[in-house]
């Protein structure tokens, strides 16, 4: 199932001006969208049921009941975004929302949970991070810290390639999927395709949401606040802050045999600097 956001985006120049206006009515009041049956719905915004189901159909849903469920699984992104400002009057105004963010999050953050993720990377052969967009930015940070300690690790961005990859990888591996939303349809069929092969995924996403369905373990990224629904500001923070939690924990377990791995990657380092300097 698509992001009904991301679905919006994508289809806004193919929907005519009835089908645009009854899919902003969606996004910008999602509540008493997920409360109204079809013909209320249609009542309220003076159409026929049969619009509704159409737009529906345009957004890539299969139907009313489809786009009901992407509602459900978006409403706290949906309510946020008409409850957020998009704009941040001062530093000292940005401080406290980061502030807030990290505190908010980091309270809900399982221990165990990271503990538990930490264990998988530690034990894995190969690590595959998939993310698009603005959650790429959490995952090349993951990649690089990750490529720090020796492991074979990739970041893939690309849907079709995600799917190859999660079908082809053995048990012995592990695919950490970033997403802000956790609705992605990419991801989620990549994730489907990886219960083929026996792979376990870790995934940092709201709690709840249809990709953690799919993992072994989720790390919930929380958010009460949202600048951007999107992504971008403040999905970025916490999606950071739990990448930089799961790590120290990855060090943690990983003691010695870290460091015997690191070791080579400051060689290849230090030989490239030197190079450098020639």
């Amino acid at each position: 199932m698509s992001s009904l956001l991301q679905s919006y985006n994508e289809a806004l120049h193919h929907l005519t001006e009835t089908e645009e206006r009854i899919a902003s009515f969606v996004i910008s009041h999602p509540e008493e969208a997920l409360d109204l049956p079809v013909k209320d719905l249609a009542r309220r915004l003076e159409v026929a049921p049969s619009m509704i189901i159409k737009a529906a159909k345009k957004l890539g849903f299969s139907g009313y009941t489809q786009l009901r469920l992407a509602i459900a699984s978006e409403l706290n992104l949906l309510v946020q975004r008409e409850k957020s400002s998009v704009m941040i009057e001062d530093l000292e105004a940005y401080d406290q929302l980061v502030s807030s963010t990290i505190r908010e999050a980091y309270s809900r953050l399982n221990e165990d949970d990271v503990e538990a993720a930490a264990r998988l990377l530690a034990e894995a052969q190969i690590v595959d991070i998939y993310a698009f967009g603005f959650d790429a930015l959490a995952g090349h940070d993951l990649y690089l810290k990750m490529l720090q300690s020796g492991k074979r690790v990739k970041l893939i961005e690309n849907g079709y390639e995600q799917m190859i990859s999660a079908y082809t990888l053995e048990s012995d591996s592990v695919i950490v999927a970033i997403s802000s939303a956790g609705t992605s349809a990419d991801l989620i069929d990549a994730l489907r395709f990886s219960q083929k092969s026996g792979v376990s995924v870790i995934t940092i996403t709201p709690a709840r949401s249809m990709l953690s369905g799919y993992s072994k373990v989720n790390l919930e990224s929380y958010y009460s606040k949202l600048v951007f629904p999107e992504g971008g500001l403040v999905t970025r923070i916490v999606q950071l802050m739990i990448v930089d939690m799961l790590y120290l924990q990855f060090l943690k377990i990983s003691g010695k045999k870290f460091e015997e791995r690191y070791s080579k990657f400051r060689e290849v380092l230090d030989f490239k600097r030197r190079g450098m300097k020639k």
